[in-house]
């Protein structure tokens, strides 16, 4: 197993073009039936969804990263063509490879957008929520009630990306699928959507109120924990397929073979078999309060502490409140 710290500088598109430095920390392993196109994708990704690739970004050249990654370049150019056919990278001829901006989907011009991609941006460079409405100069205004709605189309990440925001905010948050939260907008409703799916979200409900949830990276998540030894049995149990499979590919980039990981999800018959026999559990909030007794898991959270911070904040400033779970 690899495991590679990326930092370079960095030349964000767009106005001014500011200079900045980047780093991002990688994993790869060649002993595992993954390839490493796929580790390499899925962790780009992940750096993508949790901010740490910027919208604008540049990232390495093809040559640069494939050097430093100890790959051959046609892995990276390969993994590039990848990301950028699903949209989340653009490639321009002599200018390089650039992060997209998911927050912000094309065709929405409304004074609401605008400001609100301000305030994501200043919270994304460390402002503060009252230093915004200062510079804003709305200090002293009643602020209006919102109440959250988180939406994706995995029903069941919409309710653990929603678990987590209320635990971080004391407030019970609901939840739904694309096609139940139509009947769920209110005007006052402001939807939360993992930035991966923000456009789809966008076209489907229209010009709400909209902010997108970033996600940890792998570097994030595995931040503070020992990696286990490498003959263990690790059980990952989340009732979201998406959760389970970006488990199985980023443990494979750790390097444990597919036989030393279970996925077990609880809406299968016989999930808690072989979980007793497994040295470590690791479980999504959800699925951490159905595991049998006796076991003591690792509940992994996926949400940013960014994100959550913001949202304290908003509960604190804006009277942001929830409603009981759909």
């Amino acid at each position: 197993m690899a495991v590679v710290t990326l930092s370079w500088v960095s030349q964000r598109s767009g106005a001014g073009f500011d200079t900045i430095a980047a780093m991002i920390r990688l994993w790869l392993s060649r002993e595992t039936p993954i390839p490493v196109r796929e580790q390499l994708s899925a962790q780009l990704i992940l750096g993508i969804l949790s901010r740490r690739l910027a919208p604008g970004e540049r990232l390495p050249s093809v040559r640069e990263l494939a050097r430093r990654l100890k790959v051959h370049a046609n892995t990276v150019s390969a993994t590039y063509r990848d990301l950028a056919q699903r949209g989340w990278v653009s490639q321009r001829r002599g200018s390089g490879v650039f992060v997209c901006d998911l927050q912000m989907p094309a065709g929405d011009a409304s004074i609401e957008t605008f400001v609100r991609g301000c305030v994501e941006e200043g919270l994304a460079r460390g402002f503060s929520l009252p230093q915004l409405q200062a510079a804003f100069g709305i200090v002293g205004r009643e602020p209006r009630a919102q109440r959250l709605l988180v939406v994706d189309p995995d029903a069941d990440l919409a309710r653990i990306l929603a678990a987590e925001i209320g635990e971080a905010t004391g407030n019970a948050v609901p939840h739904a699928s694309c096609a139940d939260a139509v009947q769920m907008l209110t005007a006052d409703t402001c939807v939360l959507v993992n930035a991966a799916h923000a456009a789809e979200v966008r076209e489907l409900l229209g010009q709400v109120s909209l902010r997108t949830i970033p996600l940890k990276s792998m570097q994030d998540v595995l931040l503070g924990q020992r990696r286990p030894a490498s003959d263990v049995l690790i059980a990952v149990v989340s009732c979201s397929a998406a959760i389970l499979h970006w488990a199985a590919t980023l443990l494979s980039a750790l390097g444990f073979a597919p036989d030393a990981v279970l996925q077990r999800n609880p809406r299968d018959e016989h999930w808690k078999d072989g979980l007793a026999s497994c040295d470590l559990v690791a479980a999504d909030i959800v699925t951490a309060g159905e595991l049998p007794k006796g076991i003591a898991p690792i509940v992994f959270r996926v949400v940013s502490e960014e994100f959550l911070d913001e949202m304290r904040a908003l509960v604190t400033t804006h009277g942001v409140t929830g409603r009981s779970e759909h």
